[in-house]
């Protein structure tokens, strides 16, 4: 199960990853990648930004049962959490910006799984690590409702440019609270026992 800090290592891994890979020769210039928290970040001219604009609880699972951890103890259940993306493509030229949208949905579809090894190693603070080894996070295209869209572009007005909207699908938080654990029942003694003594009258 993943920690708190699973939510930055999702943002950072996708933002490190279009980096890594995005053809540089599409840019003028130096192109900058950059994790944003909001309308009022700073503007790009040419290169990407990643920013987390919803977070909401995953309803798929609605009783999450209790887990064990390696060390044997009962923890309360995890948080499955869903984190929406946007991920936009920045240029001073719209042709160049539609097409570096084209390589960014063709590259992230052709990628949708992170690996924990990725999402570790993505963030500045990797101590502890976020995910454990056997864990992954999935990458699905989902746009927003017309009226989220709407919204997202009365924030960013003059700022904005075409987002891709992706949804990072259960994102597992867990706690570092027990849970209580109680003894197995191994038997159970159905007997009559002696009736209760009659209430005195008041």
């Amino acid at each position: 199960m993943a920690r708190p800090s699973a939510l930055a290592a999702v943002a950072r891994t996708v933002l490190t990853l279009i980096e890594d890979h995005c053809p540089r020769d599409e840019f003028v210039g130096e192109p900058r990648f950059v994790l944003h928290a909001g309308p009022d970040g700073t503007r790009v001219d040419e290169g990407f930004s990643v920013g987390v604009w919803r977070l909401a609880v995953n309803t798929t699972l609605r009783n999450v049962p209790p887990r064990r951890g390696p060390d044997g103890r009962m923890r309360r259940p995890p948080l499955p959490m869903d984190l929406w993306l946007l991920v936009t493509p920045w240029s001073t030229e719209p042709e160049r910006q539609l097409r570096l949208a084209g390589w960014a949905l063709r590259f992230l579809d052709d990628h949708p799984v992170l690996p924990a090894a990725l999402l570790n190693a993505a963030l500045t603070r990797q101590v502890p690590p976020a995910f454990g080894p056997d864990e992954s996070v999935e990458l699905v295209l989902d746009a927003p409702a017309l009226a989220d869209y709407l919204g997202l572009w009365d924030k960013y007005r003059n700022r904005w440019q075409t987002p891709l909207c992706y949804c990072a699908r259960m994102v597992a938080l867990e706690s570092e609270l027990d849970d209580a654990e109680y003894r197995l029942v191994r038997e159970r003694d159905l007997r009559a026992g002696p009736p209760a003594a009659p209430e005195a009258a008041p």
